[in-house]
């Protein structure tokens, strides 16, 4: 195939190309290059129409490459995820039309992801963004109410403990506390617990009953879905503080806000949530003991750049005929 014959879509993605331009150019070498942004839950099949004629697509963690968009798609050769999920392509039906689907490699964004854990999980224990908005209200007075807790000495839990989770278990152990493990899966890097020897693993009801602070890292399925719910919040410590930046729906955010509410819980951080976007009339936003972020945790700059060479590779790979790296089948 010509190189003025590929067409390639930049799919609901608001940062590729755009902090590095290079990578955009570079796409532009292979062939034309128009960037769409889409309702997330847009039909399959009017997805399919809006994208008819391109037959490479770089996508951000939406929308959904189901069967009914397969069914009704031209010819697609790629789909390049530019992140490391793929739970919005349905691998089964891309194999039957011949489109090859592709994701970055999760160590790319291993440590953006895990220090964003933190920073959000140290903003909110020690209040950091209800604090400075009261001083730009001219209120420095009200300091006294922003009284948090440190991290020294304390017990950390860190359920799920692949690529990210295990980062954030690393993290944790700067504070020369007890770091407790549960994974539902266990995939944590050949070697990691010998070379982490002062991490506990432990069954998913004593991390709950022991840990001051939790971080969620599991990835999500059937059996993951809502799994901090009313009955788990109800075996953790009074005021244990949680953070999520794995998938919003492993926790029951009714259950989670009853728990901040009455104070069983002290907060809550997360970057993800269980529906994106996030809008302004969520509860959750309407109480200082939460913190909630834009789905931002791989927005470093270096995690930002090894994401679009990922993916202008692929594209090149697949033009040139190369092997494609992180390329998954319907058996993942």
């Amino acid at each position: 195939m010509g190189m003025e014959k590929y067409k390639i879509a930049v799919v609901n993605s608001s940062s590729f190309g755009q902090v590095f331009k290079e990578h955009w150019s570079e796409l532009e070498e292979v062939g034309t290059v128009d960037r769409f942004m889409v309702d997330p839950d847009i039909p399959g099949k009017e997805l399919a129409e809006k994208l008819k004629g391109y037959n490479v697509i770089v996508s951000s963690v939406t929308p959904f490459f189901k069967q009914e968009f397969f069914d009704n798609k031209d010819e697609l050769l790629l789909i390049s995820r530019h992140g490391i999920g793929y739970n919005n392509v349905d691998l089964k039906a891309a194999k039957a039309h011949g489109t090859k689907v592709t994701i970055v490699p999760p160590l790319v964004e291993r440590n953006a992801v895990a220090e964003n854990a933190l920073a959000n999980l140290m903003a909110l224990v020690r209040q950091a963004a209800p604090s400075s908005e009261r001083i730009k209200e001219d209120r420095y007075e009200d300091r006294a109410q922003f009284m948090g807790h440190e991290f020294s000495g304390k017990t950390f839990g860190v359920i799920g403990c692949g690529n990210i989770g295990s980062r954030v278990a690393e993290l944790f152990q700067v504070f020369g506390g007890e770091v407790l493990i549960n994974d539902p899966e266990p995939h944590a890097p050949k070697g990691w617990f010998s070379e982490n020897s002062k991490v506990k693993e432990v069954t998913f009801d004593e991390l709950l009953e022991k840990s001051d602070y939790i971080s969620l890292n599991a990835s999500l399925n059937d059996t993951d879905l809502h799994f901090i719910n009313a009955e788990a919040l109800k075996k953790c410590k009074d005021g244990v503080y949680f953070v999520n930046h794995a998938r919003g729906a492993l926790i029951d955010e009714n259950a989670m806000l009853s728990a901040v509410e009455n104070g069983k819980v002290s907060g809550y951080a997360a970057d993800t949530m269980e529906v994106e976007p996030v809008r302004a009339s969520h509860p959750f936003l309407k109480n200082d003991h939460f913190l909630i972020t834009p789905h931002t945790s791989a927005y470093t700059y270096e995690c930002l750049h090894g994401m679009g060479e990922k993916c202008v590779s692929d594209v090149k790979n697949l033009v040139s005929g190369k092997p494609l790296v992180r390329e998954l089948t319907e058996t993942i």
